[in-house]
């Protein structure tokens, strides 16, 4: 494959993000963390706002994790822990991400789809505790 192609190629795949995050405005892909590909971002506030933290794992018991990014110039939250203080969610893994009330992922639960931004619903907005990618 030409270089050339391998630079059309890439364009492509950009502008294709670019369509599937259209009407989001999380914060940029990287800073604190969130890795677009990999990472569901957790936001301290609703419409991805505040500071965030991005999570690419099974987690068992959030409460190893504290918010550390700051989207767009926001950094409330920040030092917080993620555990039960995590208000949106946008998922920037292909896989489906479940948010689950309760440590070691019992409980109620809340799937985000892949590649989907979202605030979380009343039972689990700021009251969340581990997660899992399906």
């Amino acid at each position: 494959m030409s270089i050339r192609t391998k630079i059309a190629a890439a364009a492509v795949s950009v502008a294709a993000l670019g369509v599937i995050a259209a009407g989001v405005t999380p914060a940029s892909a990287s800073p604190g963390g969130c890795v677009w590909g990999v990472d569901a971002c957790l936001y301290y506030h609703s419409n991805f706002s505040g500071a965030f933290n991005g999570d690419g794992g099974n987690d068992t018991y959030l409460s190893a994790w504290y918010f550390s990014g700051c989207a767009n110039g926001n950094c409330d939250g920040s030092g917080q822990l993620v555990k039960n203080n995590t208000a949106s969610v946008y998922n920037m893994n292909p896989r489906t991400v479940r948010i689950y009330v309760n440590s070691y992922q019992q409980g109620p639960y809340q799937d985000i789809p892949g590649y989907t931004a979202t605030n979380l619903n009343g039972t689990l907005y700021n009251n969340n505790a581990s997660q899992r990618f399906l």
